[in-house]
């Protein structure tokens, strides 16, 4: 019912009902109403809705992925950085899931932008994290916010 509400724009109404449940959503409930929310460009409920799978399932990369989609799509990607920037929306996943200490990797078919290569720089060294990021040219490995390409890729 709720993916019916939201698919037909009823919103306000999916969340009224989801409310007055009488069990907990689980995340599929919340998957639906995340994804209607990217269709009807609601930010506020869909963050909403997203913060709760971030609870539920930390570890599924589809939230981050659909959120990201519900900011492209309500005018609000490009001041993300995330809806153009894919590998940053990887970069942000791994800091979440990736034990700390472990190689964060991550691949991308495309060459990386300079935007992309100096935010893996400082971030490797804010997050003390050793990250290599495999682009159309070569392994960048960015460790203490130094990359191995030396700025020249």
């Amino acid at each position: 019912m709720i993916d019916l509400l939201g698919r037909s724009g009823n919103l306000s109404e999916a969340k009224q009902l989801l409310d007055q449940m009488d069990v907990e959503p689980d995340a599929t409930v919340w998957k639906s109403l995340l994804g209607a929310c990217r269709m009807h460009k609601e930010l506020e409920m869909g963050e909403m809705a997203a913060k709760e799978l971030f609870e539920l399932e930390p570890k599924n990369s589809m939230p981050y992925v659909m959120l990201s989609n519900l900011y492209s799509a309500a005018g609000e990607g490009k001041e993300l950085g995330l809806a153009y920037h894919s590998e940053k929306l990887a970069l942000a996943f791994g800091l979440l899931v990736v034990p700390s200490g472990a190689v964060i990797r991550i691949y991308k078919n495309l060459r990386v932008c300079g935007d992309c290569h100096t935010a893996f720089k400082y971030i490797s060294s804010l997050y003390d994290r050793h990250i290599v990021l495999r682009d159309s040219n070569c392994f960048h490995h960015f460790v203490d916010g130094k990359c191995s390409c030396g700025d020249y890729w």
